[in-house]
């Protein structure tokens, strides 16, 4: 049976999704600090492009639900976006977060002693564009006292981008459901890990990814007898919003 080629030294058992998403405000420096506080280790947060093509972390195509400003990233220049507030819609004692680029993303990580889950996350039509210019700058600005970035995205072509310009760094295959050709892409693209959803997954999937040779990281986990549950059935990491409530 064929299994990755790339190595990995490992992830975590708990890793904060979007920093600590329950404790501060989503991709935002405030909510990698409390990841810290909280005691992680590694955070997951996601990566998108500005209009002018600079990488910076949001969830979403557009900024309403985290800035208020009904407008696509992809259509806002960072200088734009650099001035919206992405804290206070989590609380007024956030108010003032701004939306981090990613190379501040990095130094924050060095500062807090972070490793990190990169999700590559593009708009539509910025598939390429969005998977280089995150690789590019982590190639030039990863601190290189943390651990090695795990790469992830649920766009094929990202990861493709990944691969070829950062063989050595580790990738790992996000997907919902888990496909029927999921071990076939894991295996062309040199994923050391694939992500699933919790909610679909269930035992034999674990089984069958453990002895593909995987890592398994489940996203998105904030019961602690469900955390509990996929790790005795094998997963590797549990990707949370609320790290206390998985008790690990």
């Amino acid at each position: 049976m064929s299994r990755p080629t790339l190595s990995h030294p490992g992830l975590p058992r708990v890793i904060g999704h979007r920093g600590a998403a329950r404790h501060a405000p989503e991709n935002t420096l405030a909510g990698l600090e409390a990841a810290a506080r909280l005691g992680v280790t590694w955070v997951e947060f996601d990566v998108m492009l500005t209009q002018d093509g600079h990488p910076v972390l949001l969830h979403d195509d557009s900024l309403a639900r985290t800035t208020g400003l009904a407008r696509l990233l992809c259509d806002t220049p960072l200088a734009e976006a650099r001035r919206l507030d992405a804290g206070a819609w989590f609380g007024p004692a956030f108010a003032g977060q701004g939306i981090p680029t990613l190379e501040e993303t990095f130094a924050a990580l060095a500062r807090l002693g972070l490793g990190a889950n990169i999700e590559i996350k593009p708009a539509p039509g910025f598939v390429a564009e969005t998977a280089r210019a995150t690789v590019e700058t982590t190639l030039r600005a990863w601190p290189a006292r943390l651990p090695p970035p795990l790469f992830s995205s649920f766009e094929i072509g990202a990861l493709e981008v990944a691969q070829d310009l950062a063989p050595d760094l580790a990738r790992g295959y996000l997907v919902e459901e888990l496909p029927p050709d999921w071990q076939a892409t894991a295996e062309r693209l040199d994923c050391v890990s694939v992500h699933p959803w919790t909610k679909p997954l269930t035992r034999p999937q674990v089984a069958a990814l453990k002895a593909a040779g995987y890592l398994v990281a489940v996203y998105t986990v904030n019961e602690g007898a469900r955390a509990r549950e996929l790790l005795a059935w094998g997963a590797d990491s549990i990707i949370t919003d609320d790290p206390p409530a998985i008790g690990l």
